[in-house]
Parts: C-alpha cells; structure tokens; sequence
C-alpha cells in the first residue's frame, strides 16, 4: 500500500538563498525557520532545508528571496543517508518543493 508523502510549511528564510547550476539545472537552498506554538506561552521552532530545481530556483531568484522573507512551501520529504568522515552514520531531511510562495505583506501606508 502507498502512502501519500506531502509536507506543507510556512516559515522564515533563516539566511539569504544560495543558488547553483548543477548538470545544466538551476538550484536553490534555503533554510526555513517554522514556529509553533506549544501550550500557552511557549514556542518552538524548527529547521528545514528547501531544495527547489529548475523553475522554483528561477521564481525564488525572479521575487528575490532574501533574509526574513515569509514562504510557504508545500512539497515531499527527501531522505538522504551517508557515512561522514569519521565513519559515522548521517541521516538528513529537506523538502522538495511542489510549490512555494513569498508572502508578501501588504503596504499599509
């Protein structure tokens, strides 16, 4: 039986995006901050790398993302294991986007 894999974030932009040219394909990463609030008056947050190929690089790039940028991304879970330099077994995770959004505020003034 296959189960459905779809994640669905509303965050902050933790640093200015990075993009690359991999193989002929555009790349953007980013890392999301996501709050949530817990109980009354506590909050925690979460971390969360963005992987967007090809036209999400170039919408990231055509609204210019930038530091403290709101998005909302929703997308599949990628899983990514490896053995680091000391031997050690690393797992990680990132999201690959379906779609994403800038939420841009709108001019009060």
């Amino acid at each position: 039986m296959a189960f459905n894999n779809e994640i669905r974030l509303q965050g902050n932009l933790t640093k200015d995006p990075e993009y690359k040219n991999i193989s002929e394909k555009d790349l953007v990463t980013f890392r999301l901050a996501v709050n949530e609030s817990i109980g009354r008056d506590k909050e925690e947050t979460i971390y969360m790398d963005v992987d967007g190929w090809d036209s999400h690089a170039r919408y990231a790039e055509n609204v210019m993302l930038s530091k403290g940028d709101r998005v909302i991304v929703t997308g599949r879970l990628k899983q990514r294991e490896w053995t680091d330099k000391n031997g050690a077994n690393r797992v990680s995770y990132s999201v690959l986007p379906s779609t994403f959004s800038k939420v841009v505020k709108p001019n009060m003034a």
